[in-house]
């Protein structure tokens, strides 16, 4: 096959779906596929990649990178045989109008909701759940109505979990078209790498460390860990929280520790490229994800992959991942009070601690494999591009 990827971000690029794309197109090309990518990005010098990689500067108005992303889709994908689009959808929907070629599309979040929160039409606060459900002004509509559009245009759409299937089943999408693959992790990265303490003098970390990571955008939840951090450190007066990720919250969060007297035990490390990320996550005693929306992400694998114990929200997929005082903890949204008790818990006992971390690996080994994830792909893309998708 001939695949045209189109994705909004790419490596090297954080992020689940950079780092998705980043394993998944060099095993099609193994598998005999020719690959092209089109994406947003500057980059002071190409990487090296066994497929082309067709940027688009994000130095540039909306409307003027927008109308180039989708002359490059309509350019690039006359001789391909299928688009595989990764949630950027619009661009690839408006080419293929031309194009007719089939789609296929990894939906991993509802950007009419996203879009409405950066750009304050909705509260900060509302809940993709909610969102689903409540009346919204006109532009919120037109979102809405503009995602439902081009999800709708492909042929089969790939998602990362069960309870993000029914929220797109919701949007008027056909259920035989919806595809549950869960994502997975590269189960490598977390052999032969060196002791905790090693790690930590590499990094500059000390204490007990609390590790989140993710994009600082309101719904990720972090200002609820900076809040709760005073608490964690009346029971483990050493617990520092390490902050992996960037994003519009950043100087909001930072303002936050400093007002809450804990600046000095919130370190906030930015973007860190993925090949670092076991670095960070093997010098954790614990990574906490308290998030107000997942679908099913990476970093919460990952941290389940280093071995080391994970507290999440009961939100979204990551239920169908951490099975509560078994592959790690998990904690009702909303509730600080059960936060905070759970990461002192993983802090103060070290026995749960080790037997939450290995059944969390046990269950990425067993579950959240790549080859898994890379032949139930390419048989789905092969089976669109013979018209029985």
């Amino acid at each position: 096959m001939n695949i045209l990827t189109v994705t909004g971000t790419f490596h090297p690029e954080a992020g689940g779906p950079a780092t998705y794309l980043y394993h998944l197109l060099p095993e099609l090309v193994v598998r005999g596929h020719q690959v092209a990518v089109i994406t947003y990005g500057d980059v002071e010098k190409e990487y090296e990649y066994p497929y082309q990689v067709i940027r688009i500067s994000r130095r540039q108005s909306i409307p003027l990178r927008l109308a180039k992303f989708t002359w490059e889709v309509l350019r690039q994908g006359r001789g391909g045989d299928l688009l595989f689009v990764n949630d950027y959808g619009l661009p690839a929907a408006v080419a293929n109008l031309v194009l007719r070629k089939p789609v296929v599309m990894k939906a991993v979040g509802d950007f009419a909701w996203e879009y409405a929160i950066r750009h304050r039409l909705i509260p900060a606060d509302e809940n993709i759940d909610d969102f689903q459900q409540m009346r919204h002004g006109f532009t919120v509509v037109l979102l809405r109505r503009l995602q439902r559009w081009y999800v709708n245009r492909a042929r089969a759409v790939i998602v990362p979990s069960h309870y993000f299937r029914r929220i797109i089943a919701n949007w008027g999408v056909p259920e035989k078209k919806l595809r549950v693959i869960y994502n997975a992790v590269d189960l490598a990265a977390y052999q032969d790498l060196p002791s905790r303490g090693e790690i930590r003098a590499r990094l500059g970390l000390s204490g007990r460390v609390v590790l989140t990571a993710a994009r600082l955008a309101p719904w990720k939840g972090v200002d609820r860990l900076i809040a709760a951090l005073p608490a964690w450190r009346e029971a483990v007066p050493e617990a520092n929280l390490v902050v992996v990720g960037d994003g519009p919250e950043r100087a909001s969060l930072e303002r936050l520790a400093r007002e809450t007297g804990v600046a000095g035990a919130v370190r906030f490390v930015g973007q860190v490229p993925h090949e670092r990320m076991p670095l960070y996550l093997r010098a954790a005693e614990v990574f906490v994800l308290y998030s107000g929306y997942e679908g099913l992400p990476h970093v919460v694998l990952e941290a389940m992959a280093a071995g080391i114990p994970v507290v999440v929200s009961h939100k979204g997929g990551l239920p169908e991942v951490v099975e509560d005082g078994v592959t790690g903890l998990l904690v009702k949204w909303g509730d600080e009070t059960a936060l905070t008790e759970a990461v002192r818990r993983v802090l103060g006992d070290a026995a749960l601690a080790r037997r939450l971390g290995e059944a969390g690996r046990a269950r990425v080994e067993r579950d959240f494999g790549w080859a898994r994830l890379v032949e139930r792909t390419t048989a789905l893309l092969a089976e669109v591009v013979a018209g029985l998708g």
